[in-house]
């Protein structure tokens, strides 16, 4: 057996000790397939050896169908701030539930929900309500074009905005087959699945992440560029945050060339701080893109900026200009129910951020301490109460230095925390107000057991 062969054996008994704990979440996962393809409702809940199966979830834990209980870092995607099913989250929708679960129309209770976003995020003067992260972020550029009066649109690779087919290019990862994302200053369009349409796709401008070669790129594209739309802090790349000067930066050449600077926020909104990345960072687009933590877990997207930006979406005011936004379960009384509760306790604690920070940073700090300590080529990446760790000496400023991981060593670390009762994703982990000081301590006893195990089997 040589060695590649031994580690393959190595993971494979990892996965056979997963399979072995969790029978009837198997079982479950593979009567799905029978009906669902892949057994899955989604590409991200696909997971070595398997899917996990949820039974139920509650504060910072989550428990499989076989009862097998785990450390919740995963939060439903970044979805669950408060922790799994927080008490006025369950009190906000029984409230609701006897009104109606959807009306198709307007209802009372949408303006305190809109009125928190605008005095919660500093760039939000005027928000519309959707159902998806993807919907937002396709509403967003299409405001753009039609505002600014310019075709094209810019994202940075590695960036995920959903999964429409402008921005469905060029999420960083080599494809199988040959290499075709081309020089890291001048990254080329590579379309992330079969099917997108081509006049949508190649006419995205794909920009390097944290380096300044963006900003010549932009430049050169300007007389047709409508807007640029970036995630403050990269997720599915593997929570990479974006250098404050560099933001500071886009926002300035955005606006010297009259396009629009658009946040992904759909993760870091209301997570880095009340007012999410804009809040965090101090740099203020001219339309956010919200998602996850604003719906209290339940589906939901947004889209959030100055009015004058949102003018377009005054469908009253001038109709034939007007943006096509419709939804029959946009802003339905069910999310903002849920929604409302989640941001009026965030707005009235923003304690919670300092404690849910300072919980990401110290996970940071003593991963990569032992990390270097025991010269592991490992680095712990994130910023706030968002976090990932990764097989690479680092630093990691794109997505494009994690290539040179040790994929191995990932696949094993993924075994071993699922095996050791961690629920997270292979891109990225999140704090919660539900954790604790000893969670965390658990957290990190997790990736050092799992680090040491993988260099003592010769994997790492």
């Amino acid at each position: 057996m040589d060695n590649k062969e031994r580690i393959a054996s190595i993971l494979d008994g990892y996965r056979g000790e997963i399979m072995a704990k969790s029978p009837r979440s198997l079982s479950i996962w593979q009567q799905n397939r029978s009906v669902m393809p892949a057994g899955v409702g989604s590409l991200f809940r696909l997971a070595d050896p398997f899917p996990m199966v949820i039974k139920r979830a509650r504060g910072a834990r989550i428990w499989d169908a076989d009862d097998n209980e785990y450390l919740d870092c995963m939060l439903g995607f970044s979805t669950m701030i408060l922790g799994n099913a927080p008490d006025e989250v369950e009190a906000a929708i029984r409230e609701a539930l006897p009104r109606g679960t959807s009306y198709g129309q307007c209802h009372e209770h949408e303006y305190a929900f809109a009125k928190l976003f605008c005095d919660m995020a500093p760039g939000v003067e005027k928000v519309t309500f959707c159902n998806s992260g993807t919907e937002a972020t396709m509403y967003a550029l299409r405001l753009a074009r039609a505002t600014v009066g310019r075709p094209l649109v810019a994202k940075f690779e590695g960036g995920y905005h959903g999964t429409h087919d402008l921005l469905a290019v060029s999420f960083g990862r080599p494809r199988p087959g040959p290499d075709r994302s081309g020089p890291v200053e001048d990254p080329t369009a590579v379309p992330e699945s079969p099917g997108l349409a081509e006049g949508a796709w190649k006419d995205t401008i794909v920009l390097p992440y944290n380096h300044p070669a963006a900003f010549d790129k932009i430049l050169r594209h300007a007389p047709r560029l409508a807007g640029v739309i970036i995630e403050p802090v990269q997720g599915a790349a593997g929570t990479i945050p974006a250098n404050r000067e560099f933001l500071a930066e886009l926002r300035r050449i955005t606006r010297e060339i009259g396009a629009f600077l658009i946040f992904d926020e759909v993760i870091t909104g209301f997570r880095l701080a009340p007012g999410g990345a804009q809040e965090f960072y101090g740099v203020i687009p001219d339309v956010s893109t919200y998602g996850k933590v604003a719906g209290g877990g339940l589906p939901f997207g947004a889209v959030g900026g100055t009015a004058e930006a949102m003018r377009l979406m005054e469908y009253d005011v001038d109709p034939e200009r007007s943006i096509l936004v419709a939804g029959t379960f946009n802003g339905n009384p069910m999310t903002t129910a849920a929604g409302t509760a989640v941001l009026r306790r965030l707005s009235k604690e923003p304690r919670l951020y300092a404690r849910m920070n300072a919980m990401g940073d110290r996970f940071r700090t003593e991963i990569n301490r032992f990390a270097q300590e025991g010269n592991y080529p490992a680095i712990a990446t994130g910023v706030g109460s968002m976090f990932s760790m990764h097989t690479v000496r680092g630093p990691v400023n794109s997505v494009r230095d994690l290539r040179e991981g040790n994929r191995a060593a990932s696949a094993g670390l993924r075994l071993l925390y699922r095996k050791n009762g961690l629920h997270i994703t292979p891109s990225h982990g999140f704090m919660s107000a539900a954790h604790t000081d000893e969670d965390i301590t658990r957290l990190i006893e997790i990736y050092e057991a799992a680090m040491e195990e993988l260099r003592a089997q010769g994997v790492w």
